[in-house]
């Protein structure tokens, strides 16, 4: 594949997930091969939270689907709440979700406490060997308001009780922010897609024409999505982990893909 020189990255991760993938990624640039990376999220994140809601902790397990829902429960729920949903059986959708609400529990080995899946998504929870006797049991899925529903019937077809808490919601970026996404794209730059949502807003303020536009996918789900968008799918990570985008975006710097 041929990309013109520098390369132009875009990092689209909300705010409070970026972390240090944009710099690691700027380490990749070189005098023979030079690459520019920028930070522009698709997606902003607000507090979320049903007054009316009941909650009945502890659950027989706690499933936590981002950082965003460990974060934001924390901030809404009271700390006699918070510490009894921590005392349940605690699931994390990956890695980096494991790590934010491990460091909630203050142990030194913080990921032996927390269980998530080798496969970082819902189907990945699902086939884990835990959840695969759970009749009657009481399961609580700490969420952002909507997403996929594939995690819910999962649990609900094994004849467990779901109950969900939706604490942070996602909505568009900011006027201003969706100016500088144009301004991007029409850089040619190449955008780092890792869900559904920011996927969706990239193309609604493209004004659903995105032909030209190139980017990174982190799933199979994301890139069936993405060109039935008609994105340019130029290459896909082997998950949303800031090591395989990283893996992803080298291999694209040295034309291995």
């Amino acid at each position: 594949m041929t990309l013109s020189k520098p390369i132009q990255f875009i990092v689209t991760r909300p705010n409070n997930r970026v972390g240090n993938l944009t710099d690691n990624l700027s380490k990749l640039s070189t005098i023979e091969k030079p690459v520019n990376i920028a930070h522009c999220p698709l997606i902003q994140i607000y507090d979320y939270f049903e007054d009316s809601l009941e909650l009945s902790p502890p659950y027989d397990g706690v499933i936590f689907i981002s950082g965003n829902s460990v974060n934001y429960a924390k901030k809404l729920l009271d700390r006699s709440l918070w510490q009894q949903i921590l005392s349940s059986p605690l699931y994390a959708i990956g890695e980096q979700t494991a790590a934010t609400l491990s460091n909630e529990l203050g142990k030194s080995d913080h990921l032996s406490k927390v269980n998530y899946p080798k496969q970082m998504n819902s189907e990945g929870l699902l086939a884990m060997p835990q959840l695969q006797v759970i009749e009657n049991q009481n399961w609580l899925i700490v969420k952002g308001l909507g997403g996929r529903e594939k995690l819910k019937n999962g649990l609900l077809q094994a004849g467990a009780r779901v109950f969900e808490l939706p604490v942070y919601q996602r909505k568009l970026p900011d006027l201003e922010t969706q100016k500088q996404i144009r301004s991007y794209h029409q850089s040619n730059s190449c955008w780092l897609i890792t869900s559904l949502q920011a996927l969706t807003n990239l193309w609604r303020i493209l004004e659903k024409h995105p032909q030209n536009c190139r980017i990174i996918v982190s799933s199979d789900r994301i890139a069936i999505q993405a060109k039935k968008m008609n994105f340019k799918v130029i290459a896909q990570s082997q998950d949303a982990s800031d090591q395989q985008l990283i893996k992803i975006v080298q291999q694209i710097i040295q034309e291995k893909i």
